[in-house]
């Protein structure tokens, strides 16, 4: 095939100096309108013989081949002419038609269809064809990089595609605390992992997947501990990034508190609390889990900072802490309280109210009053002792069918929530006579002289006055505290009503206290119970006086049982109560809550707003935003002193965008309600802790445990991650090149 190239680089195809194209282009117009036909009426005419012949003007529309050349007036093919030397047709081609040229008119229609059948004049025919058809070597190599490109997205968006189902499998098992990987993890083995079994029964009914693991490399499957352990942390990274984004330039309040896990390490559990406007209430996040080798106040400290830097918070921006009562966390001077004042001056320390709570009840349900301290005693053993067994819980259950009382499932007393000893007491209030069938049975019917003794024993202290006496007197008090705990600890409680529910408690106890007919009622149905267990009601002892005033606190005698239980038994006990709830909850946030109180009144003297704005960094104009907003018609159905008050003020200022005109207002109320209660978010964090990293879960790495603790706690942000973002991170996350175009 004749080619025509370019010396020197290659051309674009579509510069007019690229000679290649412009002879293409001119071959093209060539073929379309015929080969040459000059515009003459009347051809030179030659004698040839006895006759005078011409070229006829007909023969070009029975040969599209044809030329003429009038300078020559000769007839000539085209094809042949153009590629007389192309390919199969050297040494082979027609010269008559090619180079001389044509003139023998007399024979002329035979010789053009002799020729027009001839090798020469096909092949020159077939190398026109694919010369106009083919393409300049710069366009063939841009189409085939095009071809390239598109083959190489196709296969980009392909991997994409794969990995979309990898990270959603992740996110499965991560949202739920499930484990990853399986003890065997081999081709023939039965029981792989979730991660793996997910993927083999995926994969029966997803063909993407399926032809993935089938065509793709060995070692780019992508199913390895190492892969899943880059998608856990890049799940993770991503939502470091969108809970930055969430706490950008707010005020926040950080929460933290300590637990040791299964594997004897030291764990510090994270939160932070911000104000969220669009649902216009508090929030708490869950930011990390820090693994503690020291536990002094500079190391937590420290981790508290490099924890919050992660997420774009500086103490600058910090408005409170909550921590619990140990020295460490509240010390003023070297606690992490102090250290935390010391980067920032109006930081206020919160002593968590759930910890005050279960102080109050340790020191006053505790080893002073011996009546109670037995008491309790007796309700550990009886638990340890008849749920110790299968066999004698069985029993009970038997023995509360045939009396056909409702069971209530027995409860060990923990060492940490005395509140939750409420549901202890109640079972045992509520089983009482099925307990005392149990144990009988027990004892009569066991073959081990232990177990005879053991339940003989709970026998005869279950039935004591005492025992009874702390039932009746334990389960009404206890149930009042377990209400106030369990209302303690909601994520979204602000501290008005916190102390509300505390002041509330207090209350109640007084009344307890002051009112007779409560310790008669506690009296009488002890003395029912024990009349009807044949319960023997032990007499008053009498006591000999002391000879010197200073050997006892106290000369008084009772003169008979009831008088001895209600002020040696009853009135101690509220009195501990009533004395630590004074002294547990005077805490230096007392003042900015009775101010915030006032406030959402709209009732503030000179003292709170001074105190409000030194807090809460407030402008000259809070008095006069305060005057305006107590003149307004529509304020005076907005009163009282609650979180339901705070959030019809906060309702109101989103009406009609008055947050930008009384911004003073509503700073004061959304930081308000910023500071936290309890550091019960932590302890959440601890239960699900405990889920993650368990005995048999116990040799992962501290980055991979946080990574599934944040996915696993933060359950509605995991769900709303966008999986784009996370595998744009897992492709990045590492400092190689991954093996599949990502």
């Amino acid at each position: 095939m004749c080619t025509c190239t370019s010396s020197g680089p290659l051309i674009h195809p579509d510069d007019p100096s690229n000679v290649f194209t412009s002879f293409r282009l001119e071959l093209k117009e060539r073929v379309i309108r015929g080969p040459y036909q000059p515009d003459i009426k009347l051809f030179p005419r030659t004698k040839i013989g006895q006759n005078y012949r011409s070229f006829q003007k007909k023969w070009y529309d029975c040969f599209k081949w044809l030329e003429y050349s009038v300078s020559k007036d000769k007839a000539f093919c085209f094809p042949c002419r153009m590629f007389l030397n192309s390919g199969s047709n050297v040494g082979q081609a027609d010269t008559t038609f090619s180079k001389t040229g044509f003139s023998n008119w007399h024979v002329a229609t035979t010789s053009f269809k002799t020729h027009q059948m001839s090798k020469s004049h096909i092949r020159s025919t077939s190398s026109m064809t694919f010369f106009l058809n083919s393409q300049s070597i710069d366009i063939a190599l841009n189409k085939s990089q095009e071809l390239e490109l598109s083959r190489r997205e196709m296969q980009r968006l392909a991997n994409r595609n794969i990995m979309h189902r990898l990270v959603d499998i992740s996110l499965c098992l991560a949202k739920n605390g499930k484990p990853f990987r399986g003890h065997n993890e081999k081709i023939d083995s039965v029981s792989k992992g979730l991660f793996l079994e997910m993927i083999n029964i995926l994969k029966k009914y997803d063909s993407v997947l399926n032809d993935h693991l089938q065509n793709c490399p060995k070692n780019a499957s992508y199913l390895s501990n190492h892969i899943q352990n880059d998608i856990i942390t890049s799940i993770h990274n991503v939502l470091k990034r969108n809970i930055a984004a969430k706490l950008s330039n707010r005020t926040v309040s950080i929460i933290a508190d300590e637990t040791t896990d299964c594997g004897h390490y030291e764990q510090l559990s994270i939160c932070v609390r911000y104000f969220d406007e669009n649902e216009n209430r508090p929030q708490e996040l869950f930011i990390g889990l820090k693994k503690m080798s020291s536990v002094n106040a500079q190391s937590i400290f420290d981790a508290l900072t490099d924890a919050t830097n992660q997420v774009g918070i500086d103490w600058q921006s910090v408005i409170a802490v909550c921590f619990d009562g140990a020295a460490t966390m509240s010390g003023h001077y070297n606690g992490v309280q102090a250290k935390a004042k010391l980067s920032n001056p109006n930081i206020l320390y919160v002593h968590c109210y759930g910890h005050c709570l279960n102080l109050i009840l340790v020191d006053s349900l505790g080893k002073k009053n011996y009546v109670i301290f037995n008491f309790f005693g007796i309700i550990q053993m009886l638990y340890s002792f008849v749920e110790g067994s299968p066999i004698r819980h069985a029993i009970l259950e038997r023995v509360s069918k045939e009396m056909n009382i409702k069971l209530k499932s027995l409860k060990t007393l923990s060492t940490t929530r005395w509140a939750c000893r409420a549901e202890a007491i109640q079972a045992v209030k509520n089983n009482y006579s099925v307990l005392l069938q149990c144990l009988a049975e027990i004892s009569k019917t066991s073959n081990l002289s232990e177990i005879k003794v053991k339940s003989s024993g709970l026998i005869k202290q279950m039935k004591t006055f005492n025992f009874i006496f702390s039932l009746n007197m334990l389960n009404p008090i206890l149930l009042l505290v377990q209400k106030v705990s369990s209302t303690l600890q909601s994520s979204d409680l602000d501290l008005l009503t916190a102390v509300s529910m505390v002041q509330s408690l207090k209350s109640s106890l007084k009344n307890l206290r002051t009112d007779d007919d409560s310790f008669k009622d506690v009296y009488e149905e002890t003395i029912k119970i024990c009349k009807e267990n044949k319960i023997i009601i032990p007499e008053v002892k009498k006591r000999k006086l002391s000879a010197k005033i200073d050997q006892n606190s106290s000369n008084f005698t009772a003169e008979n049982k009831m008088d001895e239980m209600k002020w040696f038994v009853f009135y101690p006990t509220l009195d501990e109560m009533l004395s630590g709830i004074e002294r547990r909850f005077s805490q230096e946030t007392l003042n900015l809550i009775n101010a915030t109180g006032n406030l959402i009144q709209l009732k503030l003297d000179s003292n709170d707003i001074s105190m409000l704005k030194e807090k809460f960094n407030l402008d000259t104009t809070f008095e006069s935003e305060i005057k305006l907003i107590k003149n307004m018609s529509d304020t005076t159905s907005i009163r009282g002193s609650s979180i339901k008050t705070i959030v019809a003020w906060l309702n109101w200022l989103s009406e009609n965008d008055r947050k930008t005109t009384f911004r003073n207002f509503n700073k004061a109320l959304t930081q308000f309600a910023t500071i936290p209660v309890t550091s019960c978010s932590c302890e959440r964090a601890f239960s699900k802790l405990s889920i993650v990293k368990s005995k048999l879960r116990n040799t992962m790495s501290q980055e991979r445990l946080d990574s599934l603790m944040l996915i696993f706690i933060e359950q509605k942000m995991a769900s709303e991650i966008n999986i784009e973002e996370v595998i744009d991170e897992f492709k990045t996350c590492v400092p190689i090149k991954r093996r599949l175009e990502l």
